[in-house]
């Protein structure tokens, strides 16, 4: 990932977890989850090819060092703070944490990790996807990691779907009425781990919605309610204002001017997209990229 660097702009990097091993053969395909080793030598390779700096630095506008680059992660898994957080403390790497704040204290799975869990256990799978004729069929890992794709593509685009709804419709058909969390890979943070991460100086919390859904699929009084919802339960914990943020999914549809203007009514200063690229100093605060580290 230091090929990504560059000496006239800074780097914003996407991680969302970081685990101890990889034990199943469907779930975390994506490598959502970095392996420990793998993330300590994403890191080493950058700190020897670039200069690490916060999010607190890029939305104060300070000066960009040569070949700068920030750590971020989505969602709060509490991998983040036990596994993760060492290994940035280790080579003094600043980091930033957006948290989904419903999430906090629970084993609660996003929708698309429920239906990973669906396809994890069992041994053939079938979906129908919303506007489609006939159904997706998948019976080997390799299947079903295609099948996987094809719903995050377009469950992500369909407005008019809750994908929590449709998550659940889709576990029901396969017989999963309940989930055995997975510790490395469903455990989220508590609300102590949150503040104890936003004590730490190397360290910064951020708002990342109450319930992960897409903020442009909201009405303009549920957008309301998540933002000020998830900001009011961090501030509370944290004892200090949340003036970061990080759109759900971040891709270019999940955000615009009513999303943007709302967190600024609630005091955000900067959140970042998950649209790939690299930023320069300047560059517009909510529109910033990100490069997802896989």
């Amino acid at each position: 990932y230091s090929s990504c660097l560059a000496d006239d702009g800074f780097v914003i990097f996407l991680f969302h977890g970081v685990i101890r091993r990889q034990r199943h053969a469907v779930r975390n395909y994506t490598r959502k989850h970095l392996l420990a080793d793998q993330f300590d030598e994403v890191l080493r390779d950058l700190c020897a090819h670039g200069s690490p700096i916060s999010m607190r630095e890029i939305a104060d506008g300070a000066d960009v060092p040569r070949k700068a680059f920030a750590v971020t992660f989505d969602d709060g898994f509490e991998n983040n703070f036990s596994v993760a957080a060492p290994l940035l403390e280790k080579r003094s790497v600043p980091a930033t944490f957006y948290v989904t704040t419903g999430f906090v204290g629970t084993d609660q799975m996003s929708w698309i990790d429920m239906i990973e869990y669906a396809f994890e256990r069992c041994r053939t799978v079938s979906v129908r996807l919303p506007g489609r004729s006939g159904d997706l069929s998948a019976a080997t890992p390799e299947e079903k990691k295609a099948v996987l794709d094809r719903i995050r593509d377009e469950i992500k685009k369909c407005r008019d779907i809750d994908p929590y709804e449709f998550a659940q419709a889709v576990c029901r058909r396969h017989g999963i009425e309940t989930f055995d969390p997975d510790p490395d890979l469903d455990r989220k943070l508590t609300w102590g781990q949150v503040a104890e991460l936003a004590r730490h100086p190397l360290f910064l919390v951020g708002g990342h919605s109450h319930t992960h859904r897409v903020l442009t699929a909201l009405s303009p009084d549920e957008l309301e309610d998540e933002v000020a919802v998830s900001l009011h339960l961090l501030e509370e914990h944290v004892h200090a204002p949340v003036v970061h943020y990080s759109y759900p999914e971040g891709l270019d549809f999940c955000y615009s001017d009513e999303v943007i203007a709302c967190l600024q009514k609630h005091g955000i200063r900067c959140s970042p997209t998950a649209m790939p690229g690299m930023n320069h100093r300047g560059d517009d605060l909510f529109h910033l990229k990100r490069i997802f580290v896989v």
